[in-house]
């Protein structure tokens, strides 16, 4: 398995395996703490080889520096087909946030995990505004 694209954007959507991206960031301005950031999507964008056939589960978490979660993990499955060219099967996953909160400024990170491992990090930034 490979990852193509693993971002945080205001926007994303999968439209018939096409995935949309709009307006990708790592980090937000906020006056004062705690903030709601009011929307944001993580999307990804997977590549998976004709010998990772089967199903697979996911799981996005969101934590803070000191690795606790600040939300629900997403959780999830997907089920690869034999792929139609023989080579590879692509897959998408769009996650879309709404009203997610911050208690305090520093560094969080989106983890992605494939069956259980961790495959990568997506950090993001809240930074206090001067």
């Amino acid at each position: 398995m490979e990852i193509e694209i693993f971002t945080l954007a205001d926007f994303a959507q999968d439209n018939n395996s096409k995935l949309t991206i709009v307006g990708t960031f790592d980090s937000i301005q906020a006056r004062q703490f705690p903030v709601q950031h009011p929307a944001c999507t993580v999307a990804c964008r997977m590549r998976f080889s004709i010998k990772e056939t089967g199903g697979h589960e996911f799981k996005l978490r969101l934590i803070d520096s000191a690795g606790n979660e600040t939300i629900k993990p997403i959780e999830g499955n997907i089920n690869i087909s034999t792929p139609p060219n023989g080579q590879f099967a692509s897959v998408n996953i769009v996650v879309n946030f709404n009203q997610l909160q911050f208690e305090k400024a520093g560094r969080y990170s989106f983890e992605l995990y494939i069956d259980g491992d961790w495959k990568s990090g997506l950090p993001l930034f809240l930074n206090q505004a001067g």
